[in-house]
């Protein structure tokens, strides 16, 4: 299916305040999720639910409750480094470097993927490219380029609401240019002041029929979180 392309007025949209904008309505100094991940390797489907922490781009602590393979399996971030405990082996594990990349869970997240949550506008420079309709939308395009060489993704391709500010569709790339990761965002709904998806579809563009839907089953924003949650001692049994 070929899509129109129609010009922008640049005059018309300014790319980074309209990311500015996305921030706001995503983003908070601290946040609580209870969701699942349903897991769809082409070949079965597989649901994970969990319950995650955030505070701020460096804190992030994430623990799951089912399934019982799963079960009791715990994650934690603190700055750059993120370490993973599995009640089965008893052991915590330190997951960082090139294994941030990797799958986590068999899913079509990375690890880096399920816990990133910083500010798009702090860590990248937008440039209009045009509107494109999507999902029946008239969206504005953006082009994301990193501002600091360690980014994962060095580039990324967002397509923006301009009406009310949602992102609709994101697309991560690798330095050489090569598409890595498709996002959805979906069912966006009025929570307190915020208009904030309830469902995510990722997909791995380096797999062949795959996606992981994240469903947001609760979120609560700008709440307190206890400081233990990010201290290595959560991870023990």
């Amino acid at each position: 299916m070929v899509t129109l392309v129609i010009p922008c007025n640049a005059e018309d949209i300014n790319a980074q305040k309209l990311l500015e904008q996305v921030d706001d309505n995503l983003w908070a100094n601290t946040k609580f999720i209870s969701g699942r991940l349903i897991i769809d390797n082409g070949r079965k489907v597989r649901t994970l639910t969990q319950d995650s922490w955030m505070e701020g781009v460096t804190r992030a602590y994430s623990h799951y409750k089912s399934p019982a393979r799963e079960k009791g399996t715990k994650m934690l971030k603190i700055g750059g480094k993120l370490w993973m405990y599995t009640p089965r082996t008893d052991r915590k594990i330190l997951i960082a470097g090139h294994l941030l990349r990797q799958s986590m869970m068999g899913s079509d997240l990375s690890y880096e993927d399920q816990m990133e949550d910083h500010k798009l506008s702090h860590s990248y420079s937008a440039t209009l490219e045009g509107s494109e309709e999507f999902s029946g939308t008239n969206c504005a395009v953006l082009h994301l380029v990193a501002r600091d060489k360690e980014t994962t993704y060095q580039t990324r391709k967002v397509w923006i609401n301009p009406e009310n500010q949602t992102v609709l569709k994101e697309e991560r790339f690798a330095k050489s240019g090569k598409l890595l990761k498709r996002i959805e965002f979906k069912d966006y709904e009025k929570i307190k002041t915020r208009l904030f998806p309830r469902t995510l579809v990722f997909r791995d563009m380096l797999k062949e029929n795959t996606q992981t839907t994240y469903k947001f089953d609760v979120i609560e924003f700008d709440i307190e979180i206890p400081a233990k949650y990010f201290s290595q001692s959560i991870l023990k049994r």
